[in-house]
Formats: structure tokens, sequence, C-alpha cells
């Protein structure tokens, strides 16, 4: 039986799994070479790991002085591995405005900008030709709210950007969305990556791994340590409005303050923080390897079948005809009455597993039930972030289902 999911779903049985929770040595702020008395955010890293790129805010030598926006900056390392002075890296990218870089490509002969040098909707870049880099080339994004705060990620690759902004859509505050180039080369309006991972609050600067598997952000929506906490989850079904629940990053990378901008390059971790003063200044920790294997129910407790009947008084399990993921009526019943019973109790979550037969259905109509389902939930009141998604192949019934595991 193969099983396909953020994390592996036991119901009754007990199994053993590989620990894939994050884990990160004590984070170490950068010196005085890469940090000031101002404020440093933003910091992301060449694919090389020779070069530094970070924002600097409220700074007297900023262009434009100490109010106006955030200039870029740059250090890199010598041959024995320290830290450079950090530099200006002047007018060619800097402004009065918002400046920062949001992406560079793997041989770091593009950087991606956030600055669009104008109030059109979209990005910008630069390339580095002839010993300098040239001036930035806008790049149309459409439906970018500049009216407000927004944040961007671009991938090495350049076909995936996520972006952080208040849309006509969003839960609360700023919110994750992702814009995707099509086959013409043109971007995609942005798409909200929906409430499981955004809330009431606000979620900024995301930052996706190479194989754009795994999502880094910050929140203030989540709960968590302090002012905003870094999140991490997984894309699921290889869906862009699909994710596992968020997870805090712990209690060595968040603090009581502000933690945010994470990025990483290989097994390192770059973010900003303000534990450390009144304005963020930049740390780095190191992912740490866990080979100890894990019992599952030391991760998760799940209720038995008959703690759950005990409860709500039936098995949790939707049945569908095939090719279907309408909810029926009396489906939505069975969703109210988990929602009576579970609506207050925080402390309880659930994780829906769709059970997919051998040979039957394409893997979208698994998808659009387990999102049918997440929507209802969501409408009658169970916070997204209480729920999570997965596929369990190899089972043998008549009827596909979907079952609903809850646990603390």
């Amino acid at each position: 039986m193969k099983i396909l999911a953020s994390v592996l779903f036991i119901f009754c049985n007990v199994g053993i799994v590989l620990s894939q929770e994050l884990t990160f040595s004590e984070p170490i702020k950068l010196g005085s070479n890469v940090n000031s008395e101002a404020e440093e955010l933003s910091p992301l890293l060449s694919a090389d790991g020779k070069t530094l790129y970070f924002s600097r805010a409220f700074y007297e030598r900023n262009t434009g002085g100490k109010f106006a926006g955030t200039d870029i900056w740059v250090s890199k390392k010598d041959d024995q591995g320290k830290w450079l002075p950090a530099v200006n890296v002047g007018n060619t990218w800097n402004n009065k405005l918002s400046n920062s870089v949001i992406g560079i490509n793997q041989d770091h002969t593009i950087v991606y900008l956030l600055n669009a040098y104008s109030n059109r909707s979209g990005i910008s870049f630069s390339k580095f030709y002839s010993g300098a880099w040239g001036t930035p080339e806008f790049i149309p994004v459409p439906g970018i709210n500049r009216d407000d705060f927004v944040g961007f990620y671009a991938n090495p690759k350049f076909d995936v950007i996520m972006i952080s902004m208040k849309g006509k859509d969003s839960y609360g505050e700023e919110d994750l969305y992702v814009s995707l180039k099509d086959s013409f080369g043109n971007w995609t309006e942005p798409k909200n990556l929906g409430a499981t991972i955004n809330t009431k609050g606000f979620e900024i600067s995301p930052f996706l791994t190479e194989d754009k598997k795994r999502l880094f952000f910050s929140s203030n929506g989540h709960g968590g340590f302090g002012d905003a906490d870094i999140f991490y989850c997984d894309r699921l079904f290889d869906s862009w409005e699909t994710w596992s629940v968020p997870k805090n990053l712990g209690d060595k990378v968040n603090s009581k303050s502000f933690d945010g901008y994470f990025s990483m390059c290989d097994s390192v971790g770059f973010f900003s923080s303000s534990r450390a003063n009144d304005y963020s200044n930049i740390f780095m920790a190191t992912r740490q390897k866990i080979e100890k294997p894990t019992k599952i129910e030391t991760l998760r407790q799940y209720l038995s079948m008959k703690e759950i009947i005990d409860l709500i008084g039936f098995a949790p399990l939707l049945t569908f005809e095939e090719g279907s993921s309408t909810l029926t009526d009396s489906q939505r019943q069975i969703l109210k009455k988990i929602s009576i019973v579970f609506i207050n109790k925080n402390e309880f979550k659930f994780f829906l597993v769709a059970l997919k037969s051998n040979g039957k259905v394409d893997l979208e109509i698994y998808q659009s039930r387990l999102l049918s389902i997440l929507d209802y939930l969501k409408s009658i009141g169970i916070e997204g972030s209480r729920v999570s998604l997965g596929l369990e192949e190899g089972f043998n019934s008549e009827k596909e289902s979907v079952r609903i595991a809850i646990y603390r």
C-alpha cells in the first residue's frame, strides 16, 4: 500500500517513520559587516553561497535618506568564508522607493527585483554583462495590488512567483498568492493559496524551495511564540491550492519578537528578527539532520474508532459515487455533526484522507473531494488551519471514500 501525504496516516495500527520535522541550530546573528544599527530585511543568498543580498531600512546612507524606502545592500564572502563589509548597490537598482532582491537565477547572471520602477503591475530584472549589472527591465504581472504592502519571491527558473499582498479575495490582511508563467511566457493573475495557509492575520515573506514543494513564510495568524513567526508547509498533489497544515519552525528560529523573511541555500537558513533590537537584523541557522526513527503516536494522538463513535455517534467516512466530488445533503449533515462536537475544541484537528481504489479515477477527482470537504468545514466554522489532507492508494472497496481522522 502506498500513502501519499504530508504525514503518514495510520488509523488503527502504529508504524515507524523518520521524522520530517525541520530542526535548526541555535541562530547566530551576523556581525557588524552585515548588520547595522538600522533594520536589515529580506536576506537572499546566491546559489554559490558567496553573495548575500538584503534590504536596509531607516538608514541615513540609503538613497533618499533615513525615512525613504529600503535600499539593496550586498555582502560577499572572502576566501576564509567571512562576510566582507556590506555596500550599497547604488542607484542602478536603488531609488527612494522600496527596493529588494526577490530572486536570483542559478548562475547569478540575473537578479529579480521588487521594484517595478513605476506604478505598473509587475516586477523587474537586471542582467549581469560586461562586468556590471544592467538597468532594471520591467516584467508585467497582472493583478498586483501596489496600493498596500506587497512582497515577492521569484524562483531560480523564473516560472513561479510567490506574492504577498492584500487582494480582493484575501481572508484578512496580506495573503499569499502564486502567479505562474504560461506557455506563451506571460504571467497569470495571482491565485490565492487558500485557507490552510492564509488567515485573518498577515502572511508575508514567502520563500519556495528549488523543487517547488516546500513553502516558508511568516505569519501572525497561526499562533506561535510572539509578534510573527516563521512557518513552513508542503505542496500536495502538485496543486498550488492544496497544502499541508503549516508547521512552526520552533522556538530556536522563532522568538517573542518579529521573525520573518526566511530563505535557504543548501542546509543554511537566513532570516530577519527583531529579538536583539527594536529593528530587525539578519540571523543564520543551520538545518540539523534527524535520523532517529519516531513512533507515529508520539507525533499525533489519533482518536480510536470507538472514541470517535462515542463522541459523534457514527464512523467518519464519506462515500462517493465514481467520478463524483459533489457533497450530498447526507454528507453535509455528517460534517455538521462533526462540527457541532468539535468546533470549540481547538485542541482537536482533522486529517482528511481520500481512499483511492486501484486503477480508478485520476488524482484531480480525489483532490476535488478533499477540497469540497475542506471548503464546507470552513463554511460551518472549522478553521482551515485545523485540517490537513492526504491520499491513500491501494484501497480495496467498491465505493470510493474519504475518511476523517481526528487527533490531538
